[in-house]
């Protein structure tokens, strides 16, 4: 077994060009031409953009007293900086990405919230490819190579845990593989602290409806059971992620594998994982499976209680019982700090607007639980109500109940032609269709809670006339709502 290379920044940086890698945050490329060229920091010239997502843009720069080196400057969204939260959750964050510091994670050079371009962090540059790029190229990993990039990715969680910071979003695009296929091949973790930054959520249209493409399904394929019930999170579910990614590697394909996301959320929850041998991979050590089987356990309590014990249970079931201690990191010792204070409190309720339409009724509750569980527990909604999507954007969905078949909304217009347009089918009085916005924020980005205002207007087409009872379905309606979001 190959001894883990000392992982020095300047020797990264100095690696030739071409061994750049795509960003984390995403595959758009090119978003951020206007930034090309620009200074952030009054030190850091944008060379090229790596990415973007829903947190920020990633861009290559040079330090411009040191043109040899490289780094990464991540610059935020202006909608995410825009949360009542954010100077608080960024100075947190940042506050501990600067207390952590491995050779095995990408490591923060330092931060500004008040820079011209906004507020950004500098990063560490790592030439190499994803592990997601090398899982497209090699579909199956050996034991044993799993083995020592298991070991690096579990010494970084290990220091990570102990300080008290948990990733929440770990997955094969998260993770850099560094001089990838060779005996000095080892590993770093991307993107520590800022996976759960998002401070509205966005549920894809076609999530709510089935129909078109849902993007970015990765995360909800290694998301662990916790996180989908809403319990609270340690490091343990970060575990549960690196299972899935184990299963991976080892067999090819995902444990749980749907094309529909609440059939996959609810496999995480409740499905046992198929043995390897009904996958094509019975070659894989009886032991072996059997440490990626207690990663995937359904319970935190039931799965290994740390990163280390992780490890070392994996290198026992290939036989290589020193693989910790011979994956450690030359020269790194852990320094002890102490945690800082935090504020976890929630902020203050705000005041409902009080409508001046009479038969606009808003309301507003919380619901525990994480987004993409939302989006399944909302298209189930829209379906037993035969519920029509009208549009999904971040943080706001719009949709109504109870509209006749055949109805088309009606155009202005005058004259016959007019009065031809505006001929609509008929309901019932006290039946009138119902348009519904719900208007979703994350108080905490790092908890699944989610802050719902539910509005209930009427169709301009089908005016209701009694008032009571209007507020009375709508009543109803707001029930059952909360209900389906298990509030």
């Amino acid at each position: 077994m190959p001894k883990a290379p000392a992982l020095h920044v300047e020797t990264l940086f100095a690696a030739p060009p071409f061994a750049s890698y795509l960003w984390a945050f995403g595959s758009v490329l090119g978003g951020g031409v206007r930034m090309l060229g620009k200074v952030a920091l009054g030190k850091y010239r944008l060379l090229r953009s790596l990415g973007s997502g829903s947190n920020g843009e990633a861009f290559l720069a040079e330090p411009l007293q040191h043109r040899q080196f490289r780094v990464v400057v991540k610059v935020i969204h202006p909608h995410v900086v825009k949360h009542e939260r954010f100077r608080q959750l960024f100075e947190a964050e940042v506050r501990s990405m600067a207390n952590f510091d491995h050779p095995y994670a990408v490591g923060l050079v330092e931060a500004s919230l008040d820079d011209p371009l906004g507020p950004c962090l500098v990063m560490e540059y790592v030439p190499g490819v994803t592990l997601e790029a090398v899982l497209s190229l090699s579909k199956r990993l050996t034991p044993e190579r799993v083995a020592w990039l298991l070991a690096c990715l579990c010494h970084a969680l290990e220091a990570a845990h102990d300080a008290g910071i948990v990733h929440r979003d770990l997955k094969p695009a998260n993770l850099m593989v560094v001089n990838p296929g060779t005996p000095q091949e080892s590993l770093k973790v991307m993107d520590f602290g800022f996976a759960e930054f998002a401070a509205k959520p966005h549920i894809q249209l076609a999530e709510l409806t089935g129909h078109g493409p849902i993007f970015a399904m990765g995360t909800p394929a290694y998301v662990s059971p916790e996180m989908i019930r809403g319990d609270r999170v340690d490091g343990r579910s970060d575990l549960y992620s690196v299972g899935i990614m184990l299963f991976e590697m080892l067999t090819g394909t995902l444990p749980f594998n749907y094309p529909h996301q609440e059939r996959l959320l609810a496999a995480h929850i409740k499905e046992p994982p198929p043995q390897f041998r009904k996958l094509g991979a019975g070659d894989v050590p009886a032991a072996v499976e059997g440490v990626v089987h207690l990663a995937l356990s359904k319970y935190p309590n039931e799965r290994p209680q740390s990163a280390r014990e992780l490890a070392e249970a994996f290198g026992r079931a290939i036989g290589f019982g020193p693989l910790w201690t011979e994956s450690a990191p030359v020269g790194y010792e852990p320094v002890s700090r102490e945690a800082e204070p935090f504020d976890d409190d929630p902020p203050p309720a705000r005041a409902l607007p009080t409508p001046t339409d009479p038969f606009h009724v808003i309301e507003a509750f919380e619901a525990f639980l994480p987004e993409r569980l939302a989006a399944a527990k909302l298209r189930g909604f829209v379906e037993d109500f035969a519920g029509e999507v009208l549009a999904s954007d971040p943080g706001v969905i719009r949709l109504r109940v109870g509209v006749p078949a055949g109805y088309k909304e009606s155009k202005q217009g005058s004259g016959i032609f007019g009065w031809f347009a505006a001929r609509r089918p008929s309901v019932a009085r006290g039946q009138e269709p119902i348009e519904i916005e719900l208007n979703m924020e994350k108080p905490d980005p790092s908890q699944p809670r989610l802050h719902v205002t539910v509005s209930f207007r009427p169709l301009k087409d089908y005016p209701p006339t009694d008032k009571n009872h209007w507020h009375m379905r709508c009543d109803k309606l707001h029930t059952v709502l909360r209900q389906y979001l298990g509030a």
